[in-house]
């Protein structure tokens, strides 16, 4: 079986979904005529002019609808089919829209992966259907689709008509449906895909429908989960150097879904990795649903700010105090005004009264706003050393107020200096009454705390950087020993073996990582032999697969000087061993030279299902996991990724140096998570890879210890 008439000739196949010139709904009862949860009342009430087919064979033609037994009557194909059947019938319906040339079909009907064995099974048979014969399948468990401009909408559930150009891709219904109802504002969105399950029809083909149209500035996106990860990160790279992404990742706690077999493995969890995708791809996250919208609507509202220095002007000494937290909590500076700029304020204010920023301009205001509040605003907006300002001002009740309405001159202004956005914050009886004055004409904003007008400014700042960055990023490539490591993995994995550990410091060193010298002992009388070849101290770690954290189990024994000492070490870890875990396997001990004293860092990776590798780096040593200070990046990775890694860590500013102390080499720390990320990048059998501790000083760093982990049958 095969599809007669897949895409158009012209256009995306997206264009099916949501410029359809002929529908057929099939499914519709008739008591859901002219009803109103029905995707006829609400395809009439959006203003569709093409044509729509009824399939129902109990249903004659009612006014205004042409109704029709089966889709085997259609007088000609339609473009899409919107599918409101019960689930066993679905795969019945999409063979129909196949056999009558229907290249497209919306599926609302849920039950499928989204709910039980059968439902899954069903899912999988539409999925093989569509793959069969080009059939394009949206859903199924959505609501669809709306494309305002074009008056067409799938929804059973009434949608407000609204042209702001940001594009919409979401996997619930609550953002095209409902979400603009909750916050009491327009829907914030002209084009809007609900991906579903997404079975067919998925994130990466609305990502590129979306980049290619040139009436959408911003895109935004809930995100339950994505399937493939690195299609993702192409397109949505892609698309932020023209267009801001926005995401919201629902779903972000780990829910007890930890690793335990490795730091990097528990470290690194749906969240964290997530968050490192989006940094990678240059998507902006908004952590709720509100800054979603916010942020969403700021992006198409302003230009991104040229630096990140924040001016403030405010009715309220208590608000400027506030702004300051604001500010310095996004990551922002507070603006110092020029002495040109507090000059020619000084002439609004009494002698005795300082002018700093943020400036408490009631007074002035308070006597003549229209004659002060405008000149005090664009003197602000003059100063050179001035990206964007906060006007925090009161809302009260007009007209009794109106001689502190300051709405209009906050629009004017941000017309004539559009490359500084102006954000509001306001208090009183009629926020949303000075709300709407404020941003009637599309220029300026109105935030709901300083807080969230802060985070917006930070991540405009974000959004216009990401455009001015080098379209091609270099990842370092370095000469490495690849049939070693390869032939230590593929060893490991004929032995049956999951977990490696002498092999891991082999691996380390074949791809040019600092290891301290080693020698592995399958008895006391070989651990001898390899440290009389060694320079002590020496340490002692016992090799044994089932136990992942040597120095709980008493496996690992320090600072030893001598044959004698070495002797008893030996025979004393094997002992505690023992009677740590009667069944542990001891294969041996590794014999080590001690590394030379300096800061604990641990670094990682772990190939994530959606994301494919990722590297990690943080706090290291036996405390890894409870310091819980961890940075994370998709691989492969840049110098400049690596560094912005170290930069983010709380223990950066113990690694630049306390107390005297000399810093450390950071660049050999880099090195190290270059050729970790061209490891686990080359190699796709191996699942994690945990380095813990890197010993590091001002002389360089080095790998006292590795674990290696296989992917399961060596297969990613």
């Amino acid at each position: 079986m095969s599809l007669v008439a897949p895409a158009p000739a012209e256009g995306h196949v997206l264009d099916l979904f949501l410029k359809p010139r002929h529908v057929a709904i099939v499914g519709l009862s008739r008591s859901a005529i002219g009803g109103p949860v029905s995707v006829l009342t609400t395809l009439q009430d959006f203003g569709y002019a093409g044509r729509v087919s009824v399939i129902n064979p109990s249903m004659a033609d009612q006014p205004g609808v042409r109704a029709y037994p089966s889709l085997d009557d259609l007088p000609e194909p339609a473009d899409l089919a919107i599918v409101s059947v019960a689930r066993d019938l679905v795969l019945d319906v999409l063979r129909d829209c196949v056999r009558n040339r229907i290249a497209a079909a919306l599926v609302i009907t849920q039950g499928f992966a989204d709910a039980d064995e059968t439902g899954r099974r069903l899912q999988e048979e539409m999925v093989a259907l569509a793959r069969e014969t080009g059939l394009r399948i949206l859903g199924p468990n959505t609501i669809g689709v709306a494309n305002a401009r074009d008056r067409f909408t799938s929804s059973f559930i009434e949608l407000e008509r609204d042209e702001t150009p940001i594009g919409q891709i979401a996997q619930s219904g609550l953002f095209m449906m409902g979400h603009h109802i909750i916050n009491n504002e327009p829907a914030g969105f002209s084009v809007a895909i609900d991906l579903g399950n997404a079975c067919d029809v998925d994130l990466v083909d609305a990502l590129e429908y979306l980049e290619q149209d040139d009436g959408i500035r911003v895109i935004q996106c809930h995100l339950e989960g994505i399937t493939d990860g690195r299609g993702f990160l192409e397109a949505a790279g892609r698309i932020t150097r023209e267009k801001p992404v926005v995401a919201l990742k629902a779903g972000r706690s780990r829910g007890g879904e930890k690793a335990v077999a490795s730091h990097t493995g528990a470290a690194a969890g749906e969240s964290a990795v997530y968050r490192a995708a989006f940094r990678k791809a240059g998507v902006l996250e908004a952590e709720s649903a509100e800054e979603l919208r916010l942020l969403s609507k700021a992006l198409v509202t302003y230009r991104p700010p040229r630096g990140r220095r924040v001016a403030v002007m405010t009715f309220s000494g208590g608000g400027a105090i506030l702004s300051i937290d604001a500010i310095e909590g996004a990551g922002l500076t507070l603006a110092t005004l020029s002495e040109e700029t507090r000059a020619a304020l000084r002439g609004f204010f009494p002698d005795w009264l300082e002018i700093d920023n943020p400036v408490d301009i009631w007074i002035p205001v308070s006597r003549d706003l229209d004659g002060s509040y405008p000149k005090i605003l664009e003197l602000l907006l003059r100063d050179s050393s001035v990206d964007a300002v906060i006007c925090i001002y009161c809302s009260y009740r007009l007209p009794k107020y109106e001689a502190f309405d300051c709405s209009g001159h906050i629009r004017a202004l941000a017309a004539s200096y559009p490359e500084k956005p102006i954000l509001g914050w306001s208090y009183g009886l009629d926020i949303s009454g000075f709300t709407q004055s404020v941003e009637a004409d599309g220029n300026a904003m109105v935030f709901p705390s300083l807080d969230a007008a802060a985070k917006t400014l930070d991540k405009l700042a974000q959004a216009g950087g990401r455009r001015t960055e080098a379209p091609h990023v270099t990842v370092p490539r370095f000469e490495v020993e690849t049939s070693v490591a390869s032939k230590a993995l593929a060893g490991a994995r004929d032995a049956g073996r999951s977990a490696l550990f002498v092999e891991g410091l082999e691996i380390l060193s074949a791809y040019g990582l600092p290891v301290a010298d080693w020698a592995f002992a399958r008895s006391e009388e070989e651990a001898v032999f390899a440290a009389e070849r060694m320079r002590g101290p020496f340490c002692l770690k016992v090799v044994a697969d089932a136990l992942s954290h040597k120095s709980d189990s008493g496996g690992i024994k320090l600072g030893l000087k001598g044959e004698a000492e070495l002797r008893a070490a030996y025979a004393a870890l094997c002992d505690d061993v023992r009677r740590y875990s009667a069944e542990a396997e001891i294969a041996g001990v590794l014999v080590q030279e001690m590394a030379p004293k300096g800061h604990e860092v641990m670094i990682g990776a772990k190939r994530d299902p959606v994301f494919g590798p990722c590297i990690v780096a943080g706090a290291g040593g036996i405390h890894t996991e409870y310091l819980d200070d961890f940075a994370f990046r998709i691989a492969p990775l840049s110098e400049a990724e690596a560094r912005d890694m170290l930069a983010e860590l709380r223990i950066a500013r113990i690694l630049a140096g306390v107390r005297g102390e000399a810093p450390c080499d950071l660049d050999s720390i880099v090195d190290c998570l270059l050729r970790l990320s061209q490891l686990v990048s080359t190699h796709e059998e191996i699942a994690e890879i945990d380095v813990n501790p890197l010993i590091v000083n001002a002389a360089g760093a080095i790998a006292v210890d590795a674990r290696i982990m296989l992917t399961a049958g060596g297969e990613v």
